[in-house]
Formats: C-alpha cells, sequence, structure tokens
C-alpha cells in the first residue's frame, strides 16, 4: 500500500509499506481519507516523531477485514471514525477526568498513521473510540470528529458562564469551531485574527458575533465590547494560537474572574505572568486531547450537522499532494486540509 511517511530530511513523502496484519479481535480500515492537523506538522516541523513514521489521526475509513471475535456492532463494511489513543477507564487518571493523562493513552495509537491506505484498528479502538457514520455525512465532515471532541473538552474544562460572551483568538479551522459550540450554548462570541478573510468568514458564516484584526481595528475592538459586554471585557478567551502577543491581548480581554483557554502549545520562552493571573484571579485552562465522552458528543454533533464543519475545509488533496498540504498550512493559506487516498496499486 502507499503511505505518506517522514524522510531523513524530514520531508514528507509517499511511500511504499506492506498492508498492516489484521489484529486480534480488531478489523483491518480502508482508509477513505485522513485531515492534515496541527499537530501533524509540530511533529514534522520540530522534528518530534521519527523518520519512517507515518503521520494522521483525523481519519475516515471503511472496516475490509474483521478478525471473528470482533466487539458486537460492527460489520464488513461499516464507515467509521476513531480516535487514535484509547485511555483504560480505571487508572488514577480516567477517573478524575484526566483521560489524556492516562498511560494506556498516550501508548496507544493507530498502526501506522492515518496518511495510508489501510491502517490496523485494534480492539480497544473499536470498543471506545470508534463510530459509525451516517450515509448522508461527507467523508470530510465525519473526518473531523477527533478534533472537534478536543474543542469540546476545552470549552467543557473551561465553563460556561451566564449571559456569557467568549473572545477566540485565531480563526483556523479549531478556532471557527470553537465559536460555533459557543454560539451554540448560548454565548455571544467575538473573533480576533491577523487574516482578514478569516475574519469574514466567521462573520459571513454567522459564526461571529464580530471579528477584528487585533492592532488595525484594536480601538474598534474594544469598544464593542464596551458597549456590549457588562464588564467591556469577555468572559472567556479560547487561544488556539499561543504566544506572547497573544497571551497579552487575552489577558487585556478577559474580564477580572474570567477564564483563558489553552489550546495548544507555543514556542519556546513563551511566558505569562503570574501575578497578573492571581491578583484578578483568572483561571487559566488548558486542554491537550479529549475524553470519551467529549468523542461521543463529537461524533453525535457531526452526525446530526449541529455545527457547519463544509466551508472550514479549505483544501482537498489526494495523498500523492501531501506536502503541498503541509506547505498551505505553513504559509497560512489554509483552513483544513483533507488528504483522501487513492486504489491500492
Amino acid at each position: 500500500m502507499q503511505v505518506a511517511s517522514i524522510q531523513n530530511d524530514y520531508q514528507i513523502n509517499v511511500t511504499d509499506m506492506p498492508i498492516p496484519a489484521l489484529p486480534p479481535k480488531g478489523a483491518l480500515i480502508r482508509v477513505l481519507g485522513c485531515g492534515l492537523c496541527g499537530s501533524d506538522l509540530d511533529k514534522l516541523v520540530h522534528k518530534k516523531a521519527s523518520p519512517g513514521s507515518v503521520l494522521g489521526h483525523e481519519i475516515v475509513g471503511v472496516i475490509e477485514a474483521l478478525d471473528d471475535e470482533h466487539p458486537d456492532g460492527w460489520q464488513l463494511g461499516s464507515r467509521l471514525v476513531s480516535a487514535h489513543h484509547v485511555p483504560c477507564g480505571h487508572c488514577h487518571y480516567c477517573l478524575n477526568d484526566s483521560e489524556s493523562m492516562c498511560r494506556q493513552f498516550k501508548e496507544t495509537n493507530f498502526h501506522p498513521g492515518g496518511f495510508s491506505q489501510y491502517l490496523a484498528l485494534s480492539e480497544q479502538h473499536l470498543k471506545s473510540t470508534a463510530f459509525k457514520i451516517p450515509d448522508a455525512i461527507s467523508n470530510e465532515e465525519a473526518s473531523c470528529v477527533e478534533p472537534l471532541a478536543c474543542v469540546l473538552r476545552g470549552v467543557r474544562r473551561g465553563g460556561t458562564q451566564i449571559n456569557g460572551s467568549v473572545m477566540v483568538i485565531g480563526l483556523g479551522f479549531i478556532g471557527l469551531m470553537a465559536a460555533q459550540i459557543y454560539q451554540n450554548d448560548g454565548a455571544a462570541v467575538y473573533g480576533v485574527d491577523l487574516d482578514p478573510a478569516r475574519n469574514q468568514l466567521g462573520m459571513a458564516e454567522g459564526f461571529l458575533m464580530a471579528a477584528f484584526h487585533p492592532v488595525e481595528q484594536s480601538e474598534q475592538l474594544h469598544d464593542t465590547l464596551k458597549r456590549h459586554t457588562p464588564t467591556g471585557k469577555v468572559d472567556t478567551v479560547f487561544l488556539s494560537v499561543v504566544n506572547n502577543t497573544t497571551l497579552t491581548l487575552a489577558l487585556d480581554l478577559v474580564r477580572d474572574g474570567g477564564t483563558m483557554i489553552v489550546f495548544t502549545s507555543g514556542p519556546a520562552g513563551t511566558s505569562i505572568d503570574p501575578s497578573r493571573l492571581y491578583f484578578r484571579e483568572i483561571n487559566l485552562i488548558t486542554t491537550y486531547s479529549p475524553a470519551l465522552i467529549d468523542l461521543k458528543n463529537a461524533a453525535h454533533i457531526i452526525a446530526n450537522r449541529k455545527i457547519n464543519i463544509t466551508p472550514l475545509i479549505s483544501h482537498r488533496l489526494p495523498l500523492q499532494d501531501i506536502q503541498q498540504a503541509v506547505h498551505l498550512y505553513q504559509s497560512g493559506q489554509a483552513i483544513k486540509v483533507f488528504i483522501s487516498m487513492g486504489d491500492i496499486r
């Protein structure tokens, strides 16, 4: 089969690999497509993955083969999505809503990654993290279950506010999904991005009350919050981009006693003054990966189109063009790239 693997020079190229064996009590999945995630780029650009690795975890596929002792509810030909990590469900982390810190969670994964024509799905995946997808839902929409679950966990950990207001900093794929989730929960949602096109997209699709360039429209931004929020600032800031500039902006926009949700890592040297958090009683929440309840809720939201995914899929490319997909992300041209798989050789 064909896979997109990391080369010694940390380019990503299409190469050949044997089709994986059918795992005990598991399934062999024919991958239909896989979304390119920012974490894939992080592993590639910062050389966090080893040469030969196959990235990709936002998969949608079809069951090609099933072990005779597979878990109930699955059949040949079932179209599904699955998250790549599986928590154990009974360790101290799992019992205290920290499933993404579970040691089994960190050790489990797909074999190989999602940028392959086939992958092996374990019994654990079929039992816990895999979901059937209705026929009416496109492959592109289906592939977004796992990243949406990550967003849901961040929103859940941050809590909701009475007559709440939210500022989303960074209107990429994650930020625009988060905006819709907050909006569905009844919050007034605003956005900030350096790219006018992304601000316009959020406004045109109705995901945001207003969107601003943080520098060129700074005065308008603050005036809007003063006129439309009880405190002149927002209750919650959701950061899908983290650096010293966005952290400073978040502290400027969040009200006393409010919440900052950090969804992503930042570059080395990124810092925040703890005194500014302490004296203003700012809640700093981080979120890394979803729990099982978030995956279940995300699958339900996607299956019932409770948010609009389609406008966020900016590019659709075949596996052979994955290096172009990486370039589109790095250059800021792409919001979300969906990689589709070709026929087996």
